[in-house]
């Protein structure tokens, strides 16, 4: 670092030149090759991936994704001016070149119209899969059907293209721009200066838009899901103002001391700098550690991410520095009145008081967080994953509306039919279709099942099956376990027919099963490789010991406040969206970047009481002064975070809120009970033993130090 401090004082315009050409030349690529963001997945190896290849192979018209124009009427669908309205509609729709065919409500072997006949819908067989799909040409599907309403006829559209389509519509730069704002309000408050306030808010700008450019661009060469990019800036942007923040605050504190200004560069990068270049690499690693599962979907959300965070990191320790040495003193002009700019006790008198009330009841503050978090945590035990579906979309979009249509219609499983594959090449197609859906319907589970669509040579039979539950509940996904492990056996076994179970909401229940199993393994390895990192850096045992198990139990809390304001309902009237069940994949990606962000705290905190310690080798004197150094500056790190994790939570998407009230929660928890109470409690109670490293594991680690 000390290398790193002379280089970019001493070339300073030169490092601001590069990064300046660097993000017109990253923004003109991105602009001319443009990106290509997924919005699918692939399961290999799942019996509804299986019934995918099949269906794409045999069933042209059925290969690709699937979506529903929903009609309701005061009167009958099926009345002279309703049907022409439908029939015209359904005729200009079908025009469209992402369009594969559209079934009619009026087929008399489509069962899309309701008893009453004022409810109905037409399906709109899509020729590729969502991801493939112009979104242009969605949208202009959605307004052309909309264009046909009439006083009589009200017209909405449902299904994951049209979901994912509008989705995309919603761009989440007005969310960055209000997080940057909040995020300036609160440096302003912590730095009492208006320069000092904007070199983070500039850093992390410059860093988060090259860190888009990149990402945008990868997304041609790997998948790289639609969320990525605003869950890559949602995280980018807070560790990019966070990490500038703690490099700036040792920066000023140097110049107050009366360093000179490349003297201050060099402490800041050789203490704080090393922080962040360690804090850094353990988010890179916990979200590449998403590679691990085994699922691209995974693994293009993980470099996103990666990227994000790495390239916020290298700008901290290069453009920071160099905007620094530019500046030199002048980083406390445009002072705001009234507020003192430096304390001469590092972190002021109520950190330091804080620490010393810790200190005097160690284990009464220890036991009292450990109660708070357990008791936070208990929502986690009904945790239930599954994927949301339409019927948790905001009030008033066309696909709410739907959704509330078609279950109001038909039942709710209409909003999620079942495909059932049936391999009849070796019976009489006929007899063996008609005793499978003879025996479905028997089920008590089953609302409707649609007559059996054979391909051209009679080898397969499509079945399609309407359950009773929605898509997301979980009547539906026991449904779906109850016929793959008794119904179709014994259908099987008396037909001698075989069958398998596909269509979207087998390959959710398919997803969840998958990363369900992969969930222990991928914990166990960003663990591992987290506490040698930190075993490295600390030169002790128990220190990354202790964060491991201060982390998991953050996670544990935070996701203890998305069951119950997810899964329970108790966000609904802030947010809009109802209860429903936690996305499966929510567990394994909020792991990923929770694990990564609570040891940015750690090592801040941690790696301060460290310097203390080989000052002083004083275990009380270090972790009161550690804390008291850290304190105010964690606390508005963490701010900081909160207000950009919160300001991406009111874009309307659930998928989104999830990830945001989860990272705001932890980081709250973590910089709060964790960093200022129970982690100092601990290493109070701990003393000299916090430094304690064996032998034999010292031999074998790399010296690498903190300190000059």
């Amino acid at each position: 670092m000390k290398f790193l401090a002379e280089k970019t004082y001493r070339f300073r315009w030169l490092v601001l030149g590069i990064w300046m050409i660097s993000l017109v030349g990253i923004t003109g690529v991105t602009g001319s090759i443009g990106a290509a963001f997924s919005s699918s997945f692939d399961l290999p190896n799942t019996e509804s991936a299986q019934v995918q290849e099949v269906l794409l192979e045999e069933f042209p018209t059925q290969g690709g994704d699937i979506s529903q124009i929903v009609f309701e009427s005061q009167g009958k669908l099926t009345s002279p001016e309703n049907q022409e309205t439908i029939e015209k509609l359904i005729n200009e729709v079908g025009k469209s070149p992402i369009v594969d065919s559209i079934d009619s409500p009026f087929e008399p072997t489509s069962a899309s119209l309701n008893p009453d006949q004022n409810i109905g819908f037409a399906t709109i067989h899509f020729n590729g899969a969502a991801r493939d799909l112009s979104k242009e040409e969605i949208t202009k599907i959605v307004d052309i059907s909309k264009s046909f309403e009439t006083s009589d006829l009200q017209i909405n559209l449902s299904g994951v293209v049209i979901k994912l389509a509008l989705a995309n519509a919603v761009e989440p730069k007005s969310s960055e721009f209000v997080a940057i704002f909040a995020a300036f309000l609160v440096l302003l408050y912590v730095f009492g200066s208006l320069v000092a306030t904007l070199v983070p808010i500039v850093v992390a700008v410059f860093a988060l838009a090259i860190g888009s450019s990149i990402i945008a661009i990868s997304s041609n060469w790997m998948d790289i899901a639609d969320f990525a990019p605003t869950l890559a800036s949602l995280v980018g942007l807070g560790v990019g103002i966070d990490y500038a923040l703690f490099i700036v605050t040792r920066y000023r504190r140097a110049i107050h001391e009366g360093k000179s200004v490349k003297e201050s560069i060099r402490i800041a990068l050789t203490t704080s700098g090393r922080s962040v270049f360690f804090a850094g690499i353990i988010v890179v690693v916990s979200m590449l550690g998403l590679f691990t599962v085994g699922l691209s979907f995974l693994n293009g959300v993980g470099t996103a991410a990666a990227i994000s965070v790495t390239v916020s990191m290298i700008a901290s320790l290069t453009l920071l520095p160099a905007v620094l040495s530019i500046i030199g003193k002048n980083i406390d002009r445009l002072r705001i009145p009234f507020k003192k700019l430096h304390s001469k006790d590092e972190g002021g008198k109520g950190w330091k008081n804080w620490a010393n009330r810790i200190q005097a009841k160690p284990v009464r503050w220890a036991v009292s967080s450990i109660l708070v978090l357990i008791f936070i945590c208990i929502p986690v035990t009904q945790i239930r994953l599954g994927t949301s579906d339409s019927g948790n979309d905001a009030l008033g979009t066309t696909t709410r509306q739907a959704y509330d249509t078609l279950a109001k219609g038909f039942g709710a499983g209409f909003n999620g039919p079942i495909t059932l594959l049936a391999d009849v090449s070796n019976q009489n197609s006929e007899e063996a279709s008609a005793r499978i859906i003879e025996i479905i319907k028997s089920q008590p589970e089953v609302a409707e099942v649609l007559p059996a669509i054979p391909t051209k040579n009679g080898m397969y039979q499509l079945i399609t099956v309407y359950p009773k539950g929605s898509p997301q509940s979980e009547e539906t996904s026991n449904f779906i376990s109850e016929l793959r492990e008794n119904v179709i056996p014994s259908i099987e076994k008396e037909t001698s027919v075989s069958i398998r179970v596909g269509g979207l909401v087998a390959i959710f229940k398919d997803f969840g099963d998958v990363l369900t199993s992969k969930l222990l393994n991928f914990i166990l390895a960003v663990v591992v490789v987290s506490v040698l990192l930190l075993m490295i850096l600390f030169r002790s045992i128990l220190i990354p010991i202790k964060a491991a198990v201060m982390n998991l139990l953050s996670i544990c809390a935070a996701f203890g406040v998305v069951v119950a304001g997810f899964q329970w309902g108790w966000f609904e009237p802030i947010f809009g969206t109802t209860a429903g069940p936690i996305e499966s994949f929510l567990p394994i990606m909020l792991f990923a970047i929770l694990f990564g962000l609570s040891m940015d705290y750690e090592v801040f905190l941690v790696s301060r009481i460290h310097e203390e310690w080989i000052k002083s080798k004083n275990s009380k004197e270090s972790v009161s002064k550690g804390l008291a150094a850290t304190g105010s500056i964690i606390t508005a790190a963490a701010a900081i975070m909160i207000v950009v994790f919160m300001a991406f939570v009111f874009l309307g998407e659930r998928t989104i809120q999830l990830f945001g009230v989860g990272l705001a929660v932890a980081v709250l928890i973590d910089a709060t009970i964790i960093r200022s109470t129970l982690v100092p409690s601990l290493m109070q109670l701990a003393g000299k033993w916090n430094w304690y490293l064996p032998k034999s594991i010292e031999r074998i680690l790399p010296k690498i130090r903190l300190e000059d």
